[in-house]
């Protein structure tokens, strides 16, 4: 009898310090949840849809120890479009996003972060992908699962030129060199909105027919408030170049898309060409691509 007396104390004992944590919140304990993020993409098809593991779930405390102990935190999704992740109990924003070419900057604060496409000597040198972004607000209780959606949707503008060369005679052209000036550099992550940084876009056009040339560029952005000059240099038989200003066609450009009737005419006899619009329509995600 003696024995069990002897024990029972130390089971008193070892309960309490269990219930010390796990009824009282004290400063000594630490309390966690679990967050379990499914990524969503709900688009059409023509707006493309990037491998789930290249998404990543960037974290930020808002209250709670979360605020001391995470900095610049990233939870991957697994290939299925779910992250999982064990965290301090309060509240937080998840920003999800691809990166696809770009690069992430500034991703100390929510407010802040955001996708930049890399440039040099003023040039955009990567080609820009779909990127997406969202942003969502949870808070993680105690041994229990906060589960959110996380509706990814595009950062990105689509650009579709259509260039027809004319008077050619017996010319023969096989390709355009371009440069578009005033391309968006960068987008925030949370708002998605245009950062202020512009450059030039250089791409290449390649004829879908005879005299007919397409090109489709995605981008993050035009930036109207300065040059939006297109700079044209047809390759063949008698190499000319053309400029052309687009101002009038992007300053109001807050469309999903764009498409863009170019027609450049070629003078022989003068071994010069001039470009000139012919007209310009915007196009929301999911109307697909103008043909011609």
């Amino acid at each position: 009898m003696n024995k069990i007396v002897r024990i029972l104390p130390g089971i008193f004992l070892s309960l309490l310090s269990l219930s010390s944590c796990d009824g009282l919140f004290t400063e000594d304990c630490i309390y966690k949840g679990y967050l379990h993020a499914r990524n969503g993409f709900h688009h059409p098809s023509d707006m493309g849809t990037p491998e789930q593991a290249e998404m990543n779930l960037m974290v930020f405390p808002l209250t709670g120890n979360g605020v001391a102990e995470y900095d610049n935190l990233s939870i991957p999704f697994n290939g299925s479009g779910d992250a999982y992740g064990t965290l301090h109990i309060g509240s937080y924003e998840f920003l999800a996003c691809n990166k696809d070419v770009n690069i992430l900057e500034d991703a100390g604060s929510a407010a802040t972060v955001r996708l930049r496409v890399p440039t040099e000597q003023g040039k955009i040198t990567a080609e820009q992908g779909y990127a997406y972004s969202s942003s969502v607000t949870g808070t993680v209780m105690t041994d229990d699962t906060l589960h959110v959606t996380c509706e990814s949707k595009l950062m990105v503008q689509r650009i579709v030129f259509n260039i027809t060369v004319t008077n050619t005679g017996i010319l023969e052209y096989t390709g355009i060199t371009a440069e578009l000036d005033g391309v968006t550099t960068s987008r925030y992550v949370r708002t998605r909105e245009k950062g202020s940084g512009f450059a030039t876009l250089p791409f290449t056009v390649s004829p879908e027919k005879e005299n007919f040339f397409r090109k489709e560029v995605l981008v993050f952005g035009i930036n109207s408030g300065v040059s939006n000059v297109i700079r044209l240099h047809l390759d063949g038989d008698m190499p000319v170049d053309a400029d052309l200003d687009l101002s009038d066609v992007f300053k109001d450009f807050t469309a999903d898309g764009i498409s863009v009737d170019i027609t450049v005419r070629v003078s022989p006899s003068l071994h010069t060409a001039s470009a000139s619009i012919e007209d310009w329509q915007n196009v929301e995600w999911g109307q697909g691509i103008i043909t011609y």
